[in-house]
């Protein structure tokens, strides 16, 4: 995953949210909700979004190896 860029004070909360430790409880539905508002910025890819939307119940799951672990999207 490329650096997210920060630009604003929440930025920088919201990466603190999106890091958070795997298996800490709450962490896979905090991880999803910076997720979201890093994608609505334009900060962060659909596919992306999926892999944490996929773990949001999950604490223990770490999104990065659900990327991993899917094809990569093609089209055509």
């Amino acid at each position: 995953m490329q650096p997210i860029e920060l630009e604003t004070e929440e930025d920088r909360r919201q990466l603190a949210l999106l890091t958070l430790p795997l298996g800490q409880l709450g962490s896979g539905m905090s991880r999803y909700g910076a997720a979201m508002y890093f994608y609505q910025r334009g900060k962060l890819d659909a596919d992306r979004l999926e892999a944490y939307r996929i773990c949001c119940n999950l604490d223990d799951e770490d999104p990065e190896a659900v990327i991993r672990s899917r094809p990569a999207n093609k089209t055509g």
